[in-house]
C-alpha cells in the first residue's frame, strides 16, 4: 500500500516539475507566439504520456539504498570537477558518465551494477546545477538526495520517454532550493 502512495507522489511530483519548466519558458517569453504553441503542443504531448504511464508498484528492496547512494556519487563527482578543477559543467557531467558507463562491463553478472550508471548520471545532471544556486556541498547533498528518491520512486514509470533523468534531476534541485530557500528566511 505504501509503495502504491510513493508512485503516486513521485509521479505527481514530476507532474509538477514538468508544469514548472513550462510555465517558467511561458512567462519568460509570453510574447512569442511560436513558445506560446511549442508550450501547448508540450501539454498535450504530457497528457498523452502521463495517460500511458502505468503506475505499477514494483519492489525495491535494497537497491533503493544503493540507488539514492549513486546519485549523490554522481553529483558530488560532477560537482567536484566543476568548482574544484575549473572544468565546464557539461564536460564534468560528460566525463562521470563516461567512466560510469564502463563499470557494468566489469561486473557482468551483478543485475543491479547494470543499471547504475543510469543513477550516476541522473547525479551528474543534479551536479550540473550553476555555482551561484549550489553554493555548497550541503545543497548538493540535499538535491542529489531529493533527485535520488525521485529516482527510485520513478523506478518503473517512463520507460522509453526521453528527458527523465533531467527532470529528476531538475525537480531535486527546485526542491532543494525551495527548502533551503524556506530555511534562511526562518533564521
Amino acid at each position: 500500500m505504501i509503495k502504491k502512495h510513493v508512485k503516486k507522489l513521485s509521479f505527481f511530483l514530476i507532474i509538477l516539475c514538468h508544469l514548472g519548466f513550462l510555465a517558467a519558458i511561458f512567462f519568460e517569453n509570453q510574447n512569442n507566439i511560436f513558445v506560446s504553441a511549442f508550450i501547448i503542443l508540450s501539454l498535450i504531448l504530457l497528457r498523452v504520456t502521463y495517460k500511458k504511464t502505468p503506475l505499477s508498484s514494483g519492489s525495491h528492496s535494497f537497491e533503493h539504498v544503493l540507488t539514492v547512494a549513486f546519485v549523490f556519487f554522481g553529483a558530488i563527482l560532477t560537482y567536484v570537477l566543476c568548482t574544484s578543477f575549473g572544468l565546464s559543467s557539461v564536460l564534468s557531467a560528460s566525463l562521470v558518465g563516461l567512466i560510469a558507463s564502463f563499470i557494468p562491463d566489469f561486473f557482468k553478472k551483478s543485475v543491479f551494477i547494470q543499471g547504475m550508471p543510469t543513477a550516476v548520471y541522473c547525479g551528474a545532471f543534479v551536479g550540473m546545477t550553476n555555482i551561484n544556486v549550489a553554493t555548497d556541498y550541503v545543497f548538493i547533498t540535499l538535491a542529489s538526495a531529493i533527485t535520488g528518491l525521485l529516482l527510485v520512486g520513478t523506478k518503473d514509470t517512463f520507460h522509453g520517454v526521453g528527458g527523465k533523468l533531467g527532470t529528476l534531476a531538475f525537480g531535486g534541485v527546485a526542491f532543494a532550493f525551495f527548502i533551503t530557500y524556506f530555511i534562511s528566511q526562518w533564521i
